[in-house]
């Protein structure tokens, strides 16, 4: 029994969150008003890397910016469901994020479409943007479950979603055809009662004394461990 449930908020209709602050990185909403500027960032932030970052993506490599745009727009159209945020580190935009697959009747949200851009990969800023859009899911809005799904021959995608907590599910497979090639979909997932152990280990972090003078951690994330699903997972196979 889920006791006097209600639906979920969709997070684009709560503006005192159309930006998200963190410690070292903010999140901003992505809406058609958003400056060109910010977009000309983004463009020339993935264009260095770009023949390899969007290997495993329906989309890219972007020809010019006026393509990277209309493609951003796109993700806005209401029969998306998705939710885009920029990254903005130093007052740069440096990668973007996004809720999709919102179900607000159920209280169940993905987070994907996760562009990080040479800048960003492998820093704090990076696990603090998938952090932030975590929190605001489970204890602003009260979703029940945060998903995060990848092709399987995405390794790092993969890895960050152990990093972040996210517990394994299952493959489904021939989900799609990606750029000539057959793409299978794995899912994962963190429920609520599962969130404040994995939440205290991404603090514990994320904490500016975990990291030296230089900007290397001391201590590893590993939130898959902290996440109690694991703890079961690994007693029921023993």
């Amino acid at each position: 029994v889920v006791p006097n449930w209600t639906a979920r908020a969709n997070p684009s209709t709560k503006p005192e969150y159309n930006i998200l602050h963190g410690q070292y990185c903010r999140l901003e909403l992505f809406t058609p008003t958003t400056s060109s500027t910010a977009i000309q960032q983004l463009y020339d932030a993935f264009k260095p890397t770009e023949q390899t970052h969007f290997t495993y993506l329906y989309y890219g490599p972007f020809e010019t910016v006026n393509e990277f745009a209309q493609f951003l727009h796109t993700l806005l159209e209401p029969s998306n469901n998705t939710v885009v945020y920029f990254i903005i580190v130093n007052e740069i935009a440096v990668g973007f994020i996004t809720y999709l697959r919102v179900n607000e009747n159920h209280g169940s949200i993905e987070i994907g479409h996760v562009n990080f851009s040479q800048q960003l990969a492998r820093t704090r800023q990076a696990t603090e943007a998938s952090f932030l859009l975590m929190q605001y899911a489970f204890d602003s809005l009260g979703y029940r479950r945060v998903e995060w799904t990848f092709d399987p021959l995405n390794r790092k995608s993969y890895q960050a979603s152990l990093r972040l907590g996210f517990q394994y599910e299952g493959t489904w497979l021939k989900m799609g055809i990606c750029k000539g090639r057959s793409a299978d979909l794995s899912w994962f997932s963190i429920v609520d009662d599962e969130w404040p152990h994995v939440k205290y280990e991404i603090q514990r972090w994320l904490n500016p004394t975990n990291f030296d003078t230089s900007g290397q951690q001391l201590t590893t994330l590993n939130s898959a461990q902290t996440n109690p699903r694991n703890k079961k997972t690994t007693d029921s196979n023993q």
